[in-house]
C-alpha cells in the first residue's frame, strides 16, 4: 500500500473537537485517496481539563446556586485532584503557540483551587462562594486560551494546520491541491457564521481580516490549479500569514 493510502486510511478515523464545551461534537473530513497528509486533524486533549470541569458544574450549577455549601465543601478535594492532571498533562505541541499564556493560566487556577481548599475548611459560606467564583473564573480564563475563539476558525486550523505543519514541509504538493475543496469549505463557512454577540467590538476587524484570509485561500486555490509548486508555497505561506492575522484579533 502506497504511503499516500494509508496516511489517508487515518484521514477518514479523524474527528473535529471544536471546544471544551463541545467536546462530544465531531465532523468528519474526507478526500480522494492520493493525499499523503491529513485533511484534517482531531484537536488536542489536554489532560485534566475535561475531568476538572466535572467537578465544577455541579458546584457552580447546583450546589451554589442552591445555597448548599455542605457538598461545596465537601468537592473542595476533588479540585485539588484534578488540578493535579491539569498541572502534570505536556501541552500538545498544537497549542505551542499559546503556551505562555497557558501556563500563566495554568498557574493561575493552582492559585485559586489552593485558595478554595482553604477557604472550604473555614465557615464563612460568603467567602467561600467568592472563593468558587474565582476558580470558575480561572478554569474559564485558561480553557479560553485553548478553545476557538470562534468555533468556525478552529474548524478552518484543523484543516490548516497538518498542511502547514507537514503538508509543506515535506513538499507534498499534491496534499495541499487534494486539501483545497476542503479548505474552500470551511472558509466558506466562516465567510458566513456570525460574528458572536460578546465579539460585536471586533466585528469591523473580524470581517476584514476574514475577507482577507478568503481571497489567500482562492489564489492559493488558483496555485493548485495553473501554478508550480513554488507559486503554490508562496500562496501557501501568504494564506497562513493571513490565518495568523485574523487569529490575532482575538489575542
Amino acid at each position: 500500500m502506497k504511503k499516500c493510502e494509508v496516511i489517508f486510511a487515518l484521514i477518514l478515523s479523524l474527528t473535529l473537537l471544536v471546544s471544551l464545551s463541545m467536546a462530544e461534537t465531531q465532523e468528519k473530513a474526507t478526500a480522494p485517496a492520493d493525499s499523503s497528509h491529513s485533511m484534517a486533524m482531531e484537536r488536542p486533549r489536554i489532560e485534566g481539563l475535561r475531568e476538572f470541569h466535572e467537578v465544577l458544574r455541579p458546584v457552580w450549577h447546583t450546589f451554589l446556586p442552591e445555597g448548599d455549601y455542605k457538598s461545596v465543601r465537601e468537592a473542595a478535594p476533588l479540585f485539588s485532584k484534578s488540578v493535579e492532571k491539569i498541572m502534570k498533562g505536556e501541552l500538545p505541541s498544537y497549542f505551542q503557540h499559546v503556551k505562555e499564556a497557558f501556563e500563566q493560566k495554568r498557574q493561575a487556577l493552582v492559585m485559586a483551587t489552593a485558595k478554595l481548599d482553604t477557604v472550604a475548611k473555614g465557615t464563612d459560606d460568603s467567602l467561600l462562594a467568592i472563593t468558587v467564583e474565582e476558580l470558575h473564573t480561572a478554569y474559564e480564563q485558561l480553557v479560553r486560551v485553548i478553545a476557538p475563539r470562534m468555533m468556525e476558525i478552529e474548524s478552518f486550523h484543523l484543516v490548516l494546520y497538518p498542511l502547514w505543519h507537514q503538508a509543506l514541509p515535506d513538499s507534498d504538493y499534491a496534499a495541499i491541491k487534494t486539501a483545497m475543496p476542503v479548505l474552500k469549505a470551511k472558509m466558506d463557512t466562516l465567510m458566513s457564521a456570525p460574528v458572536p454577540e460578546w465579539l460585536k467590538d471586533k466585528e469591523t476587524a473580524i470581517s476584514e481580516k476574514r475577507a482577507a484570509l478568503k481571497n489567500a485561500v482562492d489564489a492559493l486555490g488558483t496555485a493548485c490549479q495553473t501554478g508550480g509548486d513554488a507559486d503554490i508555497k508562496i500562496k501557501m505561506t501568504a494564506m497562513h500569514e493571513s490565518f495568523r492575522a485574523l487569529d490575532g484579533v482575538f489575542e
